[in-house]
């Protein structure tokens, strides 16, 4: 394919960059959690992270990915034309470098259903066809292909750094026991999208002389209590109808699927890594029954009632009748941007000063190799590097300024703030393997499933089942090859 290259970005964005695609891995068993440290790398001219690979020629060679027409999730990882939208022709330049550096041809079929998908890519493996080089699918669905032995192991991949940062923070998450079969990272953009934030309403803020707490947050010292203080006077029955319901104003807004970022971004995880790199269920029931009277206490001020289970309240938010909403910023980019709202970004409180660093949970949709491309092994290699390289210096810095709906340069807070968030970015280890047990599921949406005087006992009732599971699970990966 023959496309023209956009004009390079401008150096300071890639500091954003650097913190979007260099989170931190999460493996706490309690809120004290540090980050991982940051490496100085070197660079070009420019200011941009080199790949470092040496020059190739794959002669033309097709490189297709499959992925699913679910939640257009081509959409994060791939671009054949230039349309004018900002983060379509940047990743169409990126994918058009790659091509012409290394002699690619990348393209992509997305024609069916996650699930339908997820079943297809096992077939494929199965009977032994190495058509597609590259898959991308439905989180939970993704992490079960690589239960069944469809992918390769990541870190098997010749030509793969991963020291650089595009490799830090959910690929450290997700190698267990020292293997890598499915990772989120640079390569698409979907976790920049899927992560949770709390977006802040700038001019109910204002009308009513709330002060957003930007150097709090700041300093360290954003607490849930803080947030809660700062709504607990927002609900107001505004149509007098003695209910309340979406026409009437709230200090929060979220959504059922909220509730995983609520839950781990105050540190009621179940799921950590032992010493050895294996996944282990942890005994955090003091903190969570603490988390779960945080929650309490904040949703009392505010709603998950509105909109669907993935929409965390917009229709309440867009309407100035909510002074946060806690979703992803998917959210934000598809449904708040087009509305003209005013809108701040923070991370989402601590749970207290013990809690040493900011927490910022969410989703993604994985990827991961077939197992039947291993003779492609050297030229997946580079391709997956070279494009998590360019995406990482060139796209990702250009999708953060869209997620605000502005130029991130024309508000020096958010732009701090969008610092502080991306750094702690993390994918939950319990709900990434939740889909394995429904009893994991439970335990990742504790504050929407239980109460905080029930919770010991809720757990209790669990824990033996999600042991055994968790345990299954890391022998599974131990024997894959």
């Amino acid at each position: 394919m023959k496309r023209r290259s956009i004009a390079l970005l401008i150096l300071a964005s890639l500091v954003l960059a650097q913190i979007s695609c260099g989170s931190r891995a999460v493996n706490s068993e309690n809120t004290s959690d540090s980050a991982s440290g940051t490496t100085i790398e070197e660079t070009t001219d420019d200011g941009k992270i080199k790949d470092d690979l040496p020059d190739k020629d794959f002669g033309g060679k097709e490189f297709p990915i499959l992925t699913t027409s679910w939640y257009n999730a081509r959409n994060y990882i791939y671009a054949d034309t230039q349309n004018g939208d900002v983060m379509n022709d940047a990743l169409y330049d990126s994918i058009s470098t790659v091509e012409g550096r290394f002699g690619v041809d990348i393209t992509i079929t997305d024609d069916e259903e996650q699930d339908v998908v997820a079943k297809t890519l096992h077939n494929l493996v199965m009977s032994g066809d190495d058509t597609y080089k590259l898959y991308y699918g439905h989180d939970l669905l993704t992490v079960q292909n690589a239960l069944n032995g469809d992918f390769l192991d990541i870190k098997s991949l010749p030509n793969i750094n991963f020291d650089k940062p595009w490799w830090r923070g959910t690929s450290d998450n997700f190698t267990i026991g020292g293997k890598l079969y499915f990772t989120g990272n640079c390569l698409s953009l979907s976790g920049i999208f899927m992560n949770y934030v709390l977006a802040v309403n700038k001019k109910l803020a204002d009308n009513y002389s709330v002060e957003i707490p930007y150097d709090k947050v700041t300093a360290g010292e954003w607490y849930i209590d803080d947030l809660s203080a700062l709504i607990k006077d927002f609900p107001n029955d505004l149509d007098g109808d003695g209910k309340m319901t979406e026409s009437d104003m709230y200090g929060l807004v979220t959504s059922y699927f909220g509730h995983i970022g609520l839950q781990s971004d105050l540190g009621g995880t179940m799921v950590t890594k032992d010493a050895n790199g294996n996944l282990q269920v942890v005994d955090n029931t003091s903190h969570i029954v603490g988390v779960l009277e945080k929650v309490e206490e904040l949703m009392s001020h505010g709603s998950d009632k509105f909109g669907a289970s993935n929409e965390f309240g917009q229709i309440v938010f867009v309407e100035n009748k909510s002074l946060f909403m806690f979703g992803e910023m998917r959210t934000l980019y598809t449904q708040v941007r087009p509305k003209d709202i005013v809108y701040g970004i923070l991370p989402f409180p601590k749970y207290d000063s013990n809690q040493k660093e900011y927490r910022s949970a969410g989703c993604d949709i994985y990827w991961g190799i077939p197992k039947t491309a291993s003779a492609d092994a050297d030229m997946i290699g580079t391709v997956v590097e070279a494009l998590c390289c360019k995406n990482y210096n060139d796209v990702v810095p250009k999708v953060w300024e869209l997620v605000l709906g502005r130029k991130l340069a024309d508000s020096d807070e958010d732009t701090a703030m969008f610092e502080v968030i991306r750094s702690a970015e993390f994918v939950d280890l319990g709900f990434a393997f939740s889909g394995q047990s429904s009893k994991l599921t439970d335990l990742v949406f504790m504050t929407q499933n239980t109460k905080s005087d029930q919770v010991a006992s809720y757990i209790e009732k669990r824990r033996d089942a999600v042991i055994a599971k968790i345990d299954e699970i890391n022998t599974t990966i131990a024997e894959l090859e």
